[in-house]
């Protein structure tokens, strides 16, 4: 594998790096079209890109089978939705909220359920103003 000294953000830039054979970059691309890449050059390093199973390469490299919705596949499988309060917040147990301040990640997860709102194209940043209503909810409880 080339050494990277930038995070690598697309199909193409996977391959530059020697992570994943050419051939694979129209597949790459459309899953990079819909979802977001991300592999900071430390995780790279970690990469076997000589083992078609390795494990952190399945952790971030994407792959087509993330295109393939199931029967039922809900695009809030965790139900995050119905327990948001307020924009940034969930509360889905009575003692603790998560905060949500930035959809923002350093690297991003091929499993991740959140997905579709991570990532340059996702959601954006809480405004202050959206960060100011989710502490008052956090300081009301």
């Amino acid at each position: 594998m080339a050494p990277t000294a930038k995070t690598l953000r697309d199909a193409r830039s996977l391959i530059e790096a020697g992570l994943v054979p050419p051939e694979r970059l129209p597949a790459l691309e459309a899953v990079a079209a819909r979802y977001a890449v991300a592999i900071t050059p430390a995780m790279a390093q970690l990469i076997d890109p000589t083992n078609d199973d390795d494990p952190i390469a399945r952790q971030f490299i994407p792959s087509p089978e993330e295109l393939i919705a199931s029967p039922g596949e809900d695009s809030d499988p965790i139900g995050d939705d119905i327990h948001s309060p307020v924009d940034g917040i969930v509360h889905r147990y009575p003692d603790r909220v998560l905060l949500k301040p930035t959809h923002t990640c350093a690297v991003y997860c091929r499993f991740c359920f959140r997905r579709e709102m991570v990532g340059p194209e996702g959601l954006s940043n809480l405004t202050p103003a959206q960060l100011d209503a989710a502490f008052d909810y956090i300081a009301g409880r």
